[in-house]
């Protein structure tokens, strides 16, 4: 009976995915010159994960790049060369690469993609030491504009397809740069046969660089004890499943409708039957403690730890610093703190605004700080914590702090008042407004005054609130409140006339029996 292998590659891709987040991870602990062997290992095995499930499902031009990638460190772990800041540059900006190509697959296409072409020849040619150092700058621009392609409609991308001329291995990075524009009729990869396992397992003579076989899955399967640091943390164990976020939000929006028909039956019949049946009364308790745990249990489903936001900013934080020339070291705490999904994914784009400013703005150069008697390399704490019904998240740094006399400079020189009899909170919250920036110049990463401000409209839209405190010289701390979920809301019945009405509990600050 034949398999529907289109049954398993939505999973393929979340756990592709997985191995491309553990792969820069490892690859930030190898630029100080680290060639811990269990590093190199985990980078080969989730190299090798990621190519036999790409082969199982024909997705070629991802099998050779990723044959690549576990060629090279099969080399670097016998002591074939050494990895450098140069690998780490290489492996994250191929980590973006491998992303846009997954998307593109995810959404249906399956034309041919300059950018990996471009991205195995680069791999190959680092690994045999023929790259020249100038080929791999370019590679950066090449992962960035083809993240842009993936995100685009495949319609908006066959509109433009006649401008771009037929990649050829000279052109790459120029074909790369426009890799949102594809050929109309490209063919689909046809699943790649391999001696006798028809695409599906790997074949024993093409493995040149196989792990022993007693320890591995044919290239399907992680090999035995062969998970990545935190892997099993983010995959969950053999008891686990995967189930679609459709099905959460289905039974919560059930849940939702039988609290409500609950508290509507508790209303209505509650009183009658405190004075006329001890019975009833204590059915109606019983089913209002059920009710409620089951909504806890319910909305404990789609909690998930900080640590899924938390574990996105090394790679945040190693790009910005290094582009910048400062040397920042991220700690994080409270990442078992649980927060809705749904706010978790709308929480990343403020807190990347929160980080990269705090290192643009916040942290000095090392030779500023050596000059101000600061260690060297500046340290940036993102902490989450639970506080009542709201979560809590922290960004502070030890940089310059946030200087009175230029926000208030600026904000008159920009028409947007302030004077001097303001208190530090008012002044504080002037970097959130529209247009406001303090950088001396425009560059990709400030001086535009877009960046607070969409922090701020951000989190008030999920219910939320922003707050700063900095004192000069000493750093600064951007603290974000949250509600714990936006899926099921508290609130207090409240009776004007004949009308009533419910008011969030979050806004209500004090109840007074008149």
């Amino acid at each position: 009976m034949a398999i529907d292998l289109n049954r398993f590659i939505a999973t393929f891709f979340d756990e592709a995915n997985e191995h491309l987040e553990a792969i820069e991870e490892l690859a930030m602990t190898l630029g100080s010159g680290n060639q811990d062997p269990e590093v190199l290992n985990a980078i080969f095995r989730a190299a090798h994960s990621i190519k036999g499930g790409s082969g199982t499902f024909g997705f070629t031009q991802l099998t050779d790049a990723t044959h690549e990638m576990e060629t090279l460190f099969d080399g670097l772990r016998k002591g074939k060369g050494r990895a450098d800041e140069s690998t780490v540059r290489l492996l994250l900006d191929a980590c973006d690469v491998f992303k846009a190509h997954l998307a593109r697959l995810k959404s249906g296409e399956r034309g041919l993609d300059p950018a990996m072409e471009g991205l195995r020849s680069l791999l190959a040619g680092y690994r045999t030491g023929t790259t020249m150092p100038e080929q791999k700058a370019p590679l950066k621009e090449a992962g960035r504009r083809a993240k842009e392609a993936a995100s685009k409609p495949a319609g908006a991308a066959r509109k433009q397809a006649s401008a771009v001329p037929a990649p050829t291995e000279e052109s790459f990075f120029a074909a790369a740069a426009a890799a949102d524009a594809l050929p109309t009729a490209a063919p689909a990869e046809p699943p790649r046969v391999v001696g006798t396992a028809y695409g599906l397992f790997e074949d024993e003579a093409a493995a040149e660089t196989t792990v022993a076989k007693s320890a591995e899955k044919f290239g399907f399967f992680e090999p035995v004890g062969g998970t990545t640091p935190d892997q099993n943390r983010r995959k969950g164990d053999s008891s686990s499943i995967r189930v679609s976020v459709e099905k959460i939000d289905r039974i919560v929006n059930l849940v939702g409708e039988l609290v409500i028909a609950q508290a509507m039956m508790q209303q209505s019949v509650g009183k009658a039957a405190h004075d006329q049946d001890e019975h009833l009364t204590h059915s109606l308790g019983t089913l209002d403690r059920n009710t409620r745990d089951l909504q806890q249990a319910v909305m404990s489903i789609r909690m998930m730890p900080m640590e899924f936001v938390f574990s996105r900013f090394p790679r945040v934080v190693y790009d910005v610093s290094s582009r910048l020339g400062k040397k920042v070291h991220l700690r994080t705490m409270g990442q078992e703190t649980e927060l809705d999904k749904e706010l978790i994914e709308l929480l990343i784009d403020p807190l990347t605004h929160v980080v990269r400013n705090a290192i643009d703005h916040g942290i000095e150069t090392p030779q500023e700080r050596a000059a101000a008697g600061k260690p060297e390399v500046g340290t940036l704490l993102m902490r989450a914590t639970h506080r009542g019904g709201s979560v809590i998240i922290e960004v502070s740094d030890d940089g310059r702090g946030l200087d009175r006399e230029r926000i208030l400079s600026k904000s008159r020189e920009l028409g947007m008042g302030g004077d001097d009899s303001m208190t530090d909170q008012q002044v504080w919250g002037l970097i959130f407004a529209a247009g406001f920036s303090t950088a001396k110049e425009v560059t990709n990463l400030s001086g535009r005054g877009v960046g607070m401000d969409v922090v701020r409209r951000n989190i008030t839209s999920l219910g939320g609130g922003v707050s700063v405190t900095s004192p000069k010289g000493e750093g600064t701390t951007i603290t974000i409140q949250l509600p714990l979920t936006l899926a099921v809301l508290d609130g207090m019945i409240v009776g004007v006339g004949d009308e009533q009405y419910i008011v969030p509990l979050e806004f209500v600050a004090e109840a007074i029996r008149p």
